[in-house]
């Protein structure tokens, strides 16, 4: 058995074994180089009795020889593939499982059973350019170039993939080349094997299936968690859910998929905050470039009530029909925030993967120091989580407090701030009671999602200013919405204010 450790980047740019070659050599570093075709088929049951325990069957043939490989349960963590996988040479090309030890099947596996039911599911060929690097300290990696096609039936998909395997050493020297080849090419850290692209043709899937906000699941909830590893299972969600709501933004092209990207940047960043006095200096300054991606898609939630305002569909579209010059006002403004190649070049940069490879090496440092929570360590989590819940929740619940109504602009004003405090709960209140908890956060959350429609009522009142002549009839639609919606707050308000806190009682 070896366990295979590698970082996947897909190339997003025409890229030839010629163009790695050169840079490698610009920046003198050493390699051997070879070509291989690389023909390899892929087993499991009708009913995927291999892949429901994360394991994965394929034979390859490379140059007349054949070798079957099983991989089992492994984990992905920012783009690095960490999976034990065990290897042996066959006569021919199909499986036989008795050759693989007996300690790797689970109990309720039968092999004699598998052995009957496999049935090829997809097939992978591809071309592979593999350049065997080596260091002055005998570090040495495989980085690979796969080019080639995925599969099944009448089916496929394009390969275009870089991979850098750690064959022997430390995992430095895989971030290092890394760094050389995303500062030359078009790349996004890869977090669909081969395998589960496969599977996903073989069942025709289109990987449309939506995340929680950040508000609707929590981070820490576990109280036997020490407050370090607290952070570090944040690191490990938060880089997750970023690098799987990136690919599905590149996909889907919606507005609504990158505010999941701004959001899951958010999330990542409040945790500096948050944990601040557990860091390091060197390790705070990731916080800054995390601030960087904030602010450069700060134009989203904006764009999305444009986009909602704008559509034909939208709950407010048929009264903005009394308008078109309004809606023509919208459409400009619309126009106005970048279009989906900007996106992609934001998405695809050096500075976007150097900030996903820069959390990745944080997270496999604090791990490797990371202590087995105790009793001690959870009532320390315990009481830091009560602190900075405490401290977040008295900070906004003061500004709500200071009057009994809020105008408009008074209500859009409290947007950050809410949002904060409700990241604050995302991150830690997962420790304590989730029925006391969750009825907390309830008017809280409602209180959110009522400002994000006051703030497209107020670019509706905006965008009506700008007219020469605003028809009156849609001038006191507006008005109308903007005072029940802000009567509506108000009682919400005072509900949120008057609500016990479940983070302090008896656990």
């Amino acid at each position: 058995m070896s366990t295979e450790i590698e970082l996947k980047y897909l190339v997003l740019t025409e890229i030839n074994p010629e163009q790695i070659s050169q840079l490698l050599r610009e920046k003198n570093i050493e390699f051997s180089y070879q070509e291989k075709q690389l023909a390899n088929h892929y087993f499991d049951t009708p009913k995927l009795e291999f892949r429901q325990y994360d394991m994965g069957l394929r034979v390859r043939t490379d140059n007349g020889r054949n070798e079957q490989t099983i991989k089992t349960a492994g984990q992905v963590v920012g783009g690095l593939h960490s999976r034990p996988e065990y290897n042996v040479d066959i006569d021919g090309q199909y499986p036989v499982l008795s050759l693989f030890p007996n300690e790797i099947w689970h109990p309720q596996q039968s092999i004699t059973e598998l052995q009957d039911q496999l049935i090829t599911l997809f097939s992978t060929n591809f071309n592979r350019s593999v350049w065997l690097i080596t260091d002055e300290n005998n570090n040495k990696i495989e980085l690979v170039l796969d080019e080639g096609l995925i599969a099944s039936g009448t089916l496929n998909e394009n390969i275009c993939e870089i991979e850098l395997e750690l064959v022997n050493g430390t995992q430095d020297m895989l971030f290092s080349v890394a760094e050389v080849l995303f500062a030359a090419f078009l790349l996004r850290p890869g977090i669909k094997s081969k395998a589960a692209r496969g599977y996903a043709l073989w069942n025709n899937i289109v990987d449309n299936k939506t995340d929680p906000s950040p508000s609707a699941f929590f981070i820490c909830d576990s109280r036997t968690d020490s407050i370090a590893n607290a952070f570090n299972l944040g690191l490990n969600k938060g880089l997750t859910d970023l690098q799987q709501n990136t690919a599905r933004c590149l996909l889907s092209h919606a507005l609504t998929d990158l505010e999941k990207i701004k959001a899951s940047l958010a999330v990542i960043r409040h945790g500096f905050w948050l944990f601040e006095a557990q860091l390091t200096p060197q390790e705070l300054s990731i916080r800054n470039e995390l601030s960087h991606f904030v602010h450069m898609l700060a134009w989203v939630d904006n764009a999305i009530n444009l986009q909602e305002l704008t559509n034909k569909t939208g709950n407010y579209r048929k009264k903005l029909d009394f308008s078109e010059q309004l809606i023509e006002q919208l459409k400009i403004a619309k126009r106005r925030f970048p279009n989906h190649d900007d996106i992609c070049q934001l998405l695809h940069s050096r500075r976007f993967n150097q900030l996903q490879l820069d959390i990745l090496k944080m997270y496999l440092s604090r791990i490797k120091s990371a202590t087995t929570g105790n009793v001690k360590n959870r009532s320390e989590l315990v009481q830091f989580a009560r602190e900075r819940i405490q401290f977040s929740l008295s900070e906004i619940s003061q500004e709500m407090k200071s009057a009994v109504s809020f105008n408009c602009e008074q209500y859009i004003a409290q947007s950050k701030l809410l949002y904060r405090s409700l990241l604050t709960g995302t991150w830690l209140s997962g420790v304590f009671n989730s029925e006391h908890r969750d009825k907390f956060r309830r008017p809280w959350l409602d209180l959110q999602q009522g400002i994000s429609e006051l703030q497209s009522l107020w670019i509706i009142q905006q965008q009506l200013e700008k007219l020469s002549e605003p028809p009156k009839k849609l001038v006191l639609w507006q008005q109308g919405k903007v005072d029940g919606l802000l009567t509506a707050l108000d009682n919400t308000k005072a509900m949120a204010i008057a609500m016990p806190p479940y983070w302090l009682e008896p656990l």
